[in-house]
């Protein structure tokens, strides 16, 4: 029968069927005519030919049914064979009976081609009935077969950690279930463009692991199952209008097959495809069965690829632990049993041992500081109880010598506290710090305060020279009459007097603002601006000056303070501007801040000279004309400073300067 079988597949089991029917037909046919030809009946003529026709045209029909059928095309030489035997069978009988001395068949021409005919008829009939038989236990022989080889391959890939290794198991598995010559496993590679035969089983020896295939090309198949979100079937790639097949198909002889895509489509891992050097049709259940196994190598590669990371991350992990003096801690607070890395078995002196393998919390209690102990204890309670955080700072049981810090979450079940995991840090260096800046700060604030004392103290004892000179040249100007140079002369002396008075004023307030500096409050900006105004009114009449007010917000801030900045910038603008100018006063919100701009059409400054203009007694060039004493930006940068805001300003020479300042709001607009 395999003999037959392998001649049948080659000549093809339908082909066989219905030229059987075929010559039975043709055979009708003449007998018509011989039939005529000696004069029988029309109505022996007419039973004789539906005798031979009729079976013929069944066997025909019996032909192209089973290409429609469902009976496995494996089957047709059988069904061809049942045929023949039919045939042969009473053939023999036929001519043995005829062969008898006293048998013989009177009209040979007729009896034997309606009985062939009739046990052909019977021989397909049995043929179909067998096929059938073969088809339904081939078919659940193979889902059988198939639902092994998945449940087998998920526990392979359960167990395994060696990609390639599942994906041989996995082509050698889909291509013994489908009964195919081949089955390969794609490694998409986007940059290049093409996909890297990984594994595969019939392939020629060598190419696994070498072989490309376009990922784009219009003849690729594999290139046609990463353009479509379903499996591609393929039952003879001569006639497959879609795409010809790459060369690593027609090379091998592939006819059909399968191919799917390895993962989501969107994202494609890869293809799993099965080939057969024969047509062949696939049902929907082998459809499924590469589709499935398809799956599972998603989700392995998934995995793994999920593995790898969580391994880089460990290894991440462990290096900035070790690092960062980091150590790691769990808190199994259902069995009261904490466990930790060595390191902090080092860091808290303990056996590492006790430490790894996990020990009461009371232990661990043990090693804090008494006079952190039970503030510690205190807040793990709360972090348990109540936040489900925790963080705290203590000292050792070591001579107070060693701080450090510990951080916690807590793990939760159902409401139930179940575990704790948290680092540990040893934070002596940053307390050492913290201990030195502190004492740096206090030093420092003591040397300010004395700092400001003596500023203040010198500019107020300044004030009385200063007096004493201006009432002298008051004396000469009463009393001596002096030409027009002496009068030219006293006038510098009596201007650089009023400057020195002016400067001095200015470091009175530069130095108390820190000291003498109200309470932040809420203030108004559109009331400090109508102050300024006033102050400014005489001012404002001589140069014919505009101020143009956007709407102001309210700040946090020291309200005199604030009137200073305010008075000392439009007094600026209106000062460094041609005649008749226009001040704009614009303010816009940053967040919880506001930035206030105050823009002139004045004389601008320079870029090189915009960062010293803030010191004290730093000026422009452009501005070294004017009557200012240098100390007026700089107080108000400090001001600011003491509101927690900036202060800059944006300039061209020839096109004005825009003063820029950023103060906290108030929380009520």
């Amino acid at each position: 029968m395999a003999h037959w079988r392998r001649l049948g597949s080659i000549i093809g089991g339908r082909r066989i069927i219905g030229a059987l029917g075929a010559l039975y037909v043709i055979f009708a046919v003449l007998r018509v005519f011989i039939g005529f030809n000696i004069g029988e009946p029309v109505s022996s003529i007419f039973i004789i030919i539906l005798l031979i026709a009729v079976p013929g045209f069944v066997l025909i029909y019996g032909a192209y049914w089973l290409s429609r059928g469902d009976i496995n095309t494996e089957f047709h030489a059988d069904i061809a064979g049942w045929c023949l035997v039919g045939f042969g069978t009473m053939a023999g009988l036929l001519i043995l009976f005829h062969l008898q001395p006293e048998g013989g068949i009177s009209e040979p021409l007729t009896g034997i081609p309606i009985l062939t005919a009739l046990s052909s008829v019977a021989g397909l009939g049995i043929g179909i009935y067998d096929g059938r038989a073969k088809s339904r236990t081939r078919q659940l022989k193979r889902r059988a077969n198939q639902q092994d080889a998945v449940a087998e391959l998920g526990q392979i890939a359960l167990e395994t950690d060696d990609l390639d290794d599942l994906m041989y198991e996995a082509a050698r598995k889909v291509a013994d279930a489908l009964d195919n010559d081949y089955c390969k496993v794609l490694d998409l590679d986007p940059e290049n463009e093409e996909l890297l035969l990984r594994q595969g089983v019939g392939w020629k020896e060598g190419i696994t692991g070498e072989a490309t295939v376009s990922s784009v090309e219009a003849a690729s198949q594999a290139a046609y199952t990463l353009a479509n979100n379903h499996p591609i079937i393929v039952e003879d790639l001569e006639t497959e209008t879609r795409f010809s097949g790459p060369e690593l198909l027609t090379s091998h002889d592939v006819h059909s097959g399968i191919s799917t895509i390895i993962g989501p489509f969107n994202e494609p891992w890869g293809i799993l495809g099965t080939h057969d050097t024969v047509r062949k049709e696939f049902t929907e259940e082998d459809v499924n069965f590469v589709q499935s196994v398809a799956n599972i190598l998603a989700e392995a590669i998934e995995q793994a690829e999920k593995e790898q990371q969580l391994r880089e991350r460990q290894a991440q992990l462990d290096v900035a632990t070790e690092a960062a003096s980091i150590g790691i801690w769990t808190w199994d607070i259902q069995e009261d049993v904490v466990t930790a890395d060595e390191y902090l078995a080092e860091l808290y002196g303990m056996d590492p041992v006790t430490v790894t393998e996990g020990a009461s919390i009371e232990v661990f209690y043990d090693q804090v500081h008494e006079d952190e102990a039970e503030e510690t204890k205190s807040k793990i309670k709360r972090a348990v109880e109540d936040t489900g955080e925790l963080k705290a700072e203590y000292r050792l049981k070591d001579g107070a010598s060693t701080w450090v810090e510990i951080r916690g979450e807590v793990e939760y079940d159902g409401g139930e506290p179940i575990r704790m995991h948290g680092a540990v840090a040893n934070i002596t260096e940053r307390k050492e710090r913290e201990q030195r800046l502190e004492e740096l700060i206090g030093q420092l604030k003591e040397s300010n305060e004395r700092l400001e004392k003596f500023a203040y103290a010198a500019s107020h004892d300044l004030q009385e020279p200063l007096r004493m000179v201006s009432s002298y040249l008051q004396l000469i100007d009463s009393r001596y009459d002096l030409d027009e140079e002496g009068e030219e002369f006293l006038e510098f002396a009596v201007d650089g007097a009023d400057r020195m008075r002016s400067m001095i004023d200015g470091l009175l307030q530069y130095s108390r603002v820190e000291t003498q500096g109200d309470p932040l409050e809420p203030v108004d900006l559109e009331c400090i601006l109508d102050d300024v105004r006033d102050n400014l009114q005489v001012t404002i009449e001589e140069n014919s000056a505009t101020i143009d007010t956007a709407p102001l917000p309210r700040v946090q801030g020291d309200p005199d303070q604030l009137r200073q900045v305010f008075q000392n910038l439009l007094d600026n603008a209106i000062e460094y501007s041609d005649d008749q100018p226009t001040v704009h006063v614009t303010a816009e919100r940053n967040g919880t801040d506001w930035i206030v701009s105050i823009e002139d059409d004045g004389i601008g400054i320079n870029p090189e000279e915009q960062e010293q203009i803030f010191e004290v007694f730093q000026r422009g060039q452009s501005r070294s004309d004017g009557d200012g004493t240098g100390i007026g930006l700089a107080l108000c940068e400090r001001i600011i400073e003491r509101h927690g805001g900036d202060i800059w300003v944006e300039s061209e020479p020839g096109e004005g300067s825009t003063f820029s300042f950023t103060l906290p709001s108030s929380g009520r607009q």
